[in-house]
């Protein structure tokens, strides 16, 4: 690996981890050259400016979700696998993530406490693809269109009881045994979520 190689990757790596640990706006190009032992220039040298920066790490970070299981369903699947489907594979993911999905997950919490210039192309890649996917299934549940405010309200509420599983350390501190990670544990809050959101939805529907 060249030395200009070596330090790009090494600016990414402790990119990555700053913005992760601190959100973007709180660091520094100072901050981040000297972490990574690199002269000060090196990030406008390396990818332009300190937002291309973290554009790129965003971009690694989130590799892993462009080809999302959660909504990798048949179109023609009936809409209750649909729903089904997403919350067996999203659940566990927030719950227990590994890999790239820590990172993404750190760093998506940064972007929504203090939104960057990247927050419409961030949701984008993430965010609406899977409401979309939500909307038309519980859409096609009531019988109505993806524009029914109740649709969204149903959404909304659907990806709240997922989104409690994601790793928190305040309830873990005040809600003692609250984040149960076990396979069974993840399993029942699974089945929960898929009995009281088809319910509700029925329920709504009628």
């Amino acid at each position: 690996m060249s030395g200009d190689t070596a330090t790009r990757q090494r600016l990414l790596d402790t990119a990555t981890r700053l913005f992760a640990e601190r959100g973007f706006h709180a660091v520094t190009v100072r901050d981040l050259c000297r972490e990574a032992g690199a002269n000060v220039a090196a990030v406008n040298y390396h990818f332009g400016d300190k937002l291309a920066l973290y554009r790129e790490v965003m971009e690694g970070a989130l590799a892993g979700v462009r080809n999302d299981p959660t909504t990798d369903v048949p179109d023609d699947a009936p809409a209750e696998e649909r729903v089904r489907h997403y919350i067996r594979t999203y659940v566990p993911r927030l719950a227990a993530p590994r890999g790239r999905a820590v990172w993404a997950q750190k760093l998506m919490r940064q972007e929504m406490m203090d939104p960057t210039p990247l927050a419409p192309w961030i949701a984008e890649q993430v965010i609406l693809p899977r409401v979309r996917f939500l909307s038309q299934a519980v859409a096609e549940l009531m019988g109505t269109d993806t524009d029914d405010p109740r649709v969204g309200r149903c959404v909304v509420s659907l990806q709240a009881q997922c989104l409690f599983y994601l790793p928190n350390r305040f309830r873990e501190v005040a809600f003692v045994g609250w984040r149960d990670t076990s396979v069974e544990a993840i399993q029942a809050a699974v089945d929960h979520i898929i009995e009281f959101t088809l319910a509700g939805v029925r329920k709504i529907a009628e």
